[in-house]
């Protein structure tokens, strides 16, 4: 069944993975279906985050688990979560990198209010993910809020891309279904 043509049980089932433990955001962007192509779909889950305030945007980061925290540890992360933080080994760090990545989660939730949020597709290795998040701790409160969402937009994006596809022709396209 195709994005656009499903029900709006079924199509929300199929956008909840794309942002993080944050339903309401696919509820509301339903409206704008339907979407011309998986750009159409990252920009308008995007949309729904920039108007709906601070406060919720704020409530949205906070739902975010850590980089190799707790949630990880006993497997409590969203499958998209989980495969994003296994790719740069986090759930399989040495202690001095699980301890170095502990006492920077704790740092950037002490100095912001919400987990640290990159998008991990974009980094390549460890020692890019630690200078970037230690250069982050050094930001306003108003420039990281402004780089967390453009992080949360690549994430969707990517989660987009590898769900849907990136081309108009896509299972977002209205087309026959597929029973």
């Amino acid at each position: 069944m195709t994005l656009n043509a499903a029900a709006d049980d079924q199509a929300l089932s199929m956008m909840e993975p794309l942002v993080e433990r944050s339903a309401w955001v696919c509820e509301a962007s339903l409206a704008a279906r339907p979407f011309a192509d998986s750009a159409a779909l990252a920009e308008a889950l995007m949309e729904t985050i920039y108007r709906s305030g601070v406060r919720r945007q704020r409530a949205l980061f906070s739902v975010h688990p850590e980089l190799a925290g707790s949630e990880a540890m006993a497997g409590r992360m969203t499958a998209a979560s989980t495969g994003e933080q296994a790719r740069l080994g986090l759930l399989a760090l040495s202690r001095e990198e699980a301890a170095r990545l502990a006492a920077l989660n704790t740092a950037y939730s002490a100095r912001f209010g919400y987990p640290f949020i990159i998008a991990l597709h974009r980094v390549p290795d460890l020692g890019t993910l630690f200078e970037t998040f230690t250069r982050r701790l050094d930001h306003s409160a108003l420039e990281e809020h402004a780089l967390t969402l453009a992080e949360i937009a690549s994430v969707i994006e990517s989660r987009v891309n590898r769900l849907f596809g990136g081309s108009p022709a896509s299972s977002l396209a209205q087309a026959e279904t597929l029973e």
